[in-house]
């Protein structure tokens, strides 16, 4: 039975929660694991094509200060191979210190369950 588009997006917080660690080892062959060999990224207003290669690129600096990253999920809203999830980000720096963040993520998968879209908007929490 193929998987939803929910279930693709809860693999997809553990993949981030296993490989977007400072010390864990990322390749273009993990993030294809995950995502199409073409996606678009949107965060926070701003739009960026992109492949595996140059998101490993972006990903090896967002994570190379992340000690652990972990969601709570508070709304699911899924339609075919879309889901949208509302959840709080908890970012966990080498340096001790914890970001938080309120988030919307839309995801949208292709038929082999890999992302095409990752649209996110995200604010930071006081």
């Amino acid at each position: 039975m193929p998987q939803t588009a929910r279930e693709l997006a809860f693999e997809l917080l553990n993949w981030n929660r296993r490989y977007l660690l400072a010390d864990s080892k990322l390749t273009t062959d993990i993030i294809r694991q995950r995502f199409a060999d073409i996606f678009t990224v949107r965060a926070n207003g701003r739009e960026y094509p992109a492949n595996p290669e140059n998101y490993l690129t972006f990903l090896d600096g967002f994570k190379k200060d992340i000690a652990a990253i972990n969601y709570q999920i508070t709304q699911t809203v899924e339609q075919s191979n879309t889901v949208v999830l509302c959840m709080k980000a908890m970012v966990n720096r080498i340096s001790g210190n914890t970001d938080e963040f309120e988030a919307m993520l839309l995801l949208e998968f292709d038929n082999q369950g890999k992302v095409t879209l990752w649209h996110e908007v995200y604010l930071p929490r006081n």
